[in-house]
């Protein structure tokens, strides 16, 4: 199988090719194309490549912007050798860029991992037009151009791979002790790094609707789930000495290799339509009909009439919801609820604060995880030998010694600071929700006494007219 990706080269700041004519140098290395046996090129010769760009840029007189192409073609890892890697790219050359444009080509072998790059020249040596990447050309030209010719050598194509790699997960899913199991110990170790002792944790996995059942081992039964589970059928790490134990001694090494749930990615295929504008016959003629009383003006609403009572119709629904969803039947389930809403804000107050104070002591690596985001384009690019980046690589390398120290790399640095937003970002969530469940318990309550109010005032009103009509009878 071979994934491509494809990537622009910009000007530079100071020479508008220098970036074109690093990138031909790079790819054409000799220690990683053997010695250039894996090296070609088309409409131009390998030698005098970057040359002949610049002179077409120049005839037609766009030598700025954009200045080139790279498309790097990766191939899996022991799939192929290098000589039929150079062919299925010399294809590709030939077939998609051949026609109109300038181009070198190579293969490297000098890693696990043979892959092929492709620099062309962004502007068309034939009648000056550049080269115009539209979103969605890598789905329907690129990407399927490199399967053909895979194909055709035998080779497994990406949509093959997808087939496969999602009967795997469809298997996987099929599994249910194994799905349950993974949820459990992600919200274990949620609860784990917020709670403080351990009789907050089992607060904690309470409130994410746990039911806990206590005997010689801890077993936990979430929503939904038939059977309890003990926790220490989980792994060693979650037994009830082991999670005592890493309550108290919480360390980074702990949430390294803990993995983010992606998000469920919709994709939208709708767009904005233009609404067609009349043409100035039509106009005329929409003017005659309007003056002759054939058609009249569309009459403006009548909502703002209804506002007032779609205004209290959504707080009337907010209010039910509120009662149904904490199960209200009289004024001492409305206390209740409002006691055990105010518990669960101290509480999640409290690990909020917790995850802030342990979020703070690992500043100084998520401020060298920032700066490894921010400078690790201009640190390559003082890799390939532009001097003027120096400073933006010393601080890469500051900022990874950092995390050497620690024992960390950029990516498990990286996901530990995501996690640790996630679960605050969490904690906010559930803050609003709480503190908006509680505005409601005081309106529901503020209604109620109204109410009353109204009605011992109407009780006094017929009362007082009842004393007063027997007085006039007595007179």
């Amino acid at each position: 199988m071979a994934i491509s990706k494809i990537l622009h080269i910009n000007p530079h700041m100071n020479s508008e090719t220098y970036h074109l004519k690093t990138g031909l140098n790079y790819i054409t290395k000799s220690e990683k194309t053997m010695n250039g046996l894996y090296v070609g090129a088309v409409n131009c010769m390998v030698e005098n490549a970057y040359e002949c760009m610049r002179t077409t840029k120049e005839i037609y007189g766009k030598t700025d912007k954009r200045q080139a192409y790279h498309l790097i073609i990766s191939f899996e890892e022991g799939e192929t050798n290098p000589e039929t890697a150079f062919e299925i790219i010399k294809e590709f050359v030939n077939r998609y860029l051949a026609d109109n444009y300038e181009a070198v080509y190579s293969v490297h072998n000098d890693t696990n991992h043979i892959h092929g790059h492709i620099i062309w020249n962004s502007v068309r040596f034939t009648d000056g037009y550049k080269y115009r990447y539209e979103k969605g050309d890598w789905e329907r030209q690129i990407q399927p151009l490199v399967d053909e010719i895979c194909e055709k050598y035998g080779l497994h194509t990406l949509e093959q791979n997808k087939a496969k790699d999602d009967e795997k997960e469809w298997d996987v899913s099929k599994n249910g002790p194994f799905v349950w199991n993974e949820q459990i110990k992600k919200d274990v170790d949620e609860c784990i790094i917020m709670a403080t002792d351990f009789d907050m944790f089992i607060q904690m996995m309470e409130e994410k609707d746990y039911t806990i059942k206590y005997g010689k081992y801890i077993s936990v039964k979430p929503k939904g789930m038939e059977r309890f589970r003990r926790l220490k059928t989980l792994g060693e790490n979650y037994s009830e000495e082991m999670i005592r134990k890493r309550i108290s001694q919480k360390s980074i090494a702990e949430y390294k290799h803990i993995d983010m749930p992606k998000g469920l990615r919709i994709k939208s295929y709708g767009g904005h339509i233009r609404k067609k504008r009349l043409t100035g016959l039509q106009k005329q003629y929409f003017a005659i009909l309007y003056k002759l009383k054939k058609i009249k003006k569309r009459s403006y609403s009548n909502n703002y009439k209804y506002k007032d009572d779609i205004k209290k119709l959504n707080i009337l629904q907010k209010q039910y919801l509120f009662l149904s969803n904490y199960d209200i039947e009289t004024m001492e389930d409305l206390e209740k609820a409002q006691e055990l809403i105010k518990a669960k804000i101290q509480t999640t107050n409290k690990a909020k604060k917790i995850l802030i104070e342990e979020n703070s002591k690992h500043e100084e690596i998520f401020k060298a995880v920032k700066t490894i985001k921010k400078e690790k384009q201009a640190a390559a690019f003082y890799k390939l030998g532009d001097k003027t980046f120096e400073k933006h690589n010393n601080l890469v390398e500051e900022a990874r010694k950092i995390l050497k120290c620690e024992e960390l790399t950029y990516k498990e640095a990286e996901k530990l600071e995501t996690y640790y937003q996630s679960l605050i970002d969490e904690c906010n969530r559930t803050i609003k929700k709480l503190k908006k469940d509680m505005r409601i318990s005081y309106g529901i309550l503020k209604d109620i006494r109204y109410r009353e109010q109204k009605e011992t005032l109407r009780h006094d009103v017929a009362k007082q007219e009842k004393i007063t009509s027997r007085h006039d009878v007595a007179k």
